[in-house]
């Protein structure tokens, strides 16, 4: 019998169904794409769909309908139903869902992993299915065979009554006495053990059950009230010695008499279900570069080191480390390398730490180490030099050395009186301190340090003072033709020009703009600054007179009615031609409200401007309102093209892409591309547009003019 199975997927629009094709691919099924609810009933006759992956948001018959109708059909009521939808998680939509049968909901953008779990789920329980069925058919043949022998099917009915349901689990009989009378040979298919194993070394089970799970597993068995809705997970070591996970219900049985006839067992391997469990409870408390603990985990872990240490009157500690000048690797080598350098150093700081200590990752070039157990505080100055020490061996990656330091924060603490979340901040502001005295050095936290934080209110009133100064600049990056390299434009990026602390990194003040609403103001510096820059380069060079500028556009800018009002005002004053400048809108910002997004974009593309769609592939837009969007490009977001080598489906993604919008007489723009080969790849799927450290980082105002003499 074959393992392949089919799978339903019903999506209005091509690009998700290709994005959910490839995600889907050599998992042994075959998958029967439908753009519609009438064209999914079609093949209803034809196919034994395993699981329906739907769309909800689509023409004519939505997908509520189309479930309500495969609910309201003999031959498809029993199809599981999962509704892929990026409609809104308000609990009525997805109790709608739930009323009409469905058994799960994924909201876009779909993890690759969860999607592919959760139809493998549905696709294995349908293989077990046709098997029971085979199987079920094969029993009633041998059935009709044995009434030829009332004797013999009286001595056996009872046997194949107890397998007949249950044929591809592990099947055991045990009789009123507590002797086995049957086993299934599912048993030597789970556990690699032959039935008679089983019949003759009536101890076999309890041997091959894991010795922390076998108290558990008398337990269960030794309880008579256990229902036939209970179960228990536990552990076996098989033949080879390999673990492996079963499911196991137990049921009564009687004769038709009511004489008790002892317990039926039925036990499920479900190790790869234990499997993806694991997983996905490992990515939700591990960084996903490094594979350290991350936040949620260290402050659980700090939590329970408290508590302990509250008990033993020992001390902990936390560090909280930075990297000095970090940034400065991705610049210049690219994210690739400073990635790898990332997860040398994440294996640095374990080989210095104890294995009761924990290393974790919080993010960006950030750090945090926790020192359990210490008998005195002594030894925690000791335990810390050791790690800052360890930043002075060089690292090498790719061939290349790097010779880093690092500003350490850190925090001692004795009681399980404590916010743990207080104390990794604690470490923050030390470390923080570090860094204004001159980077390269441990601080241990001190209460005055609070005195001097910068609080929200205090970055916002500086960020006012720099705006007032016009102390942020646009720095300027590169974006070529993909066919001949030329020359298309530029995109403007916001940098501050702090009169002490030099160019700041937009890292710290863009999050702090866009809460206090300070972005608008400074947009419209960047926006204003851009526009003249291009203008000012066509006055003086010929090559300038067709280029581009692109300008991002926030979600708070995007969101003011006096938008296109301020758009045509800065345009009036630079002098700059309105099909030189380009608005590059997230598509998260513009799907947040299509419809007012539709509106909002009409009244800018009514200045003449170019519109692009910045992050395309990351917000899942519907295909019905990006024909109604009045746009001219889609930027495809940087992390498919980042993974275009490593990851094949990513390509396949950026191809459906780059033809969705060609159809849409759309130009594609790629970003963040810094190999050769991602160019030509790029390249040979017929994208347009693109940027990157391959062909320039943001430059100042100065050297992108060169670059615009140069390209003559």
């Amino acid at each position: 019998m074959s393992d392949i199975v089919d799978v339903l997927v019903v999506d209005d629009e091509r690009i998700n169904l290709k994005l959910v094709e490839g995600i889907l691919r050599g998992q042994d099924l075959n998958l029967k794409m439908a753009t519609s609810g009438a064209e999914a009933l079609k093949m209803i006759p034809d196919h034994d769909f395993a699981v329906a992956l739907l769309d909800v948001m689509m023409p004519g018959m939505d997908g509520f309908e189309l479930a309500e109708r495969l609910r309201s059909s003999e031959a498809t009521r029993n199809i599981p139903i999962i509704f892929i939808t990026a409609i809104s998680k308000e609990q009525r939509h997805v109790f709608h869902g739930y009323e009409l049968g469905a058994v799960d909901y994924l909201f876009k953008p779909v993890e690759p992993e969860i999607l592919r779990g959760k139809t493998n789920i549905f696709a294995e329980l349908h293989r077990h299915k046709r098997s029971l069925m085979e199987a079920t058919r094969r029993l009633e043949a041998t059935v009709e065979e044995l009434k030829v022998s009332r004797e013999a099917l009286a001595r056996s009915e009872e046997r194949y009554r107890m397998v007949a349901d249950y044929n591809y689990d592990w099947e055991s009989w045990i009789g009123p006495d507590g002797k086995l009378r049957y086993i299934s040979p599912s048993c030597e298919r789970i556990s690699g053990y032959a039935p008679e194993r089983f019949f003759d070394e009536p101890d076999m089970m309890q041997r091959i059950v894991y010795q922390e799970d076998l108290n558990r597993w008398i337990q269960f068995m030794q309880d008579d009230t256990v229902g036939d809705e209970e179960s228990l997970d536990f552990r076996i070591s098989d033949i080879n010695a390999r673990t492996k996970w079963l499911s196991l219900v137990r049921h009564s049985i009687f004769s038709d008499e009511g004489a008790p006839l002892g317990i039926r067992l039925s036990m499920r391997d479900i190790t790869n279900r234990k499997l993806i469990e694991s997983k996905l409870k490992h990515s939700a408390f591990h960084d996903t570069l490094t594979g350290l603990p991350n936040r949620a985990l260290f402050l659980e872990r700090l939590n329970r080191a408290a508590e302990r240490c509250s008990r033993t009157g020992e001390h902990f500690a936390v560090l909280f480390i930075n990297m000095d000048r970090f940034q400065a690797v991705n610049d210049h080598y690219g994210h690739s390398v400073g990635d790898k350098l990332m997860v040398r150093l994440g294996v640095k700081l374990q080989q210095k730490v104890r294995p009761i200590d924990t290393v974790a990752r919080f993010g960006g070039d950030e750090f945090g180490v926790l020192l359990e157990d210490i008998p005195r505080r002594s030894e925690v100055r000791t335990l810390i030099r050791k790690i800052f020490d360890s930043f002075k061996e060089p690292v090498e990656v790719d061939g290349i050395t790097f010779a880093l330091s690092a500003s350490v924060g850190y925090d001692i603490g004795s009681s399980s009186d404590i916010d743990s979340e207080e104390v990794v901040h604690n470490a923050q502001v030390a470390m923080n301190a570090a860094k204004e005295e001159g980077k390269n050095r441990i601080t241990a936290y001190d209460k005055r340090m609070r005195e001097g934080m910068v609080n929200v209110l205090a970055v916002e009133n500086e960020l006012n003072r720099a705006l007032e100064a016009r102390e942020f600049t646009a720095h300027y990056q590169p974006i070529v033709n993909l066919a001949d390299g030329s020359l298309y434009g530029f995109e403007a990026l916001a940098r501050w020009n702090h009169p002490e602390r030099g160019l700041v990194s937009p890292g710290e003040f863009i999050p702090v703009a866009e809460e206090t609403g300070q972005i608008v103001t400074l947009g419209a510096q960047i926006l204003e600054e851009a526009c003249t820059a291009m203008q000012e380069w066509t006055r003086l060079y010929p090559a300038a007179e067709n280029l581009t500028m692109a300008v991002n556009i926030s979600a708070k800018q995007f969101a003011e009615s006096s938008l296109a009002g301020h758009v045509e005002r800065i345009l009036e004053r630079s002098g700059l031609r309105p099909g030189r400048l380009k608005l590059e809108i997230t598509e998260t910002v513009v799907m947040l409200d299509a419809i007012k997004s539709v509106n909002q974009l009409k009244s800018l593309k009514n200045l003449g401007i170019l519109l692009s769609i910045d992050d395309f592939g990351t917000g899942y837009s519907s295909m019905s309102y990006l024909q109604k969007f009045p746009t001219d490009q889609l930027k495809i977001d940087l992390s498919f093209v980042q993974r275009m080598e490593s990851t094949p489906e990513n390509i396949e993604i950026i191809r459906a892409i780059v033809n969705m919008a060609h159809s849409l007489r759309l130009r594609v723009v790629a970003e963040g591309i810094e190999t050769e080969r991602q160019r030509d790849l790029l390249y040979s799927l017929q994208c347009d547009y693109g940027q990157g450290y391959l062909y320039s980082r943001p430059l100042p105002r100065e050297a992108a003019e060169e670059f615009v003499k140069d390209s003559e």
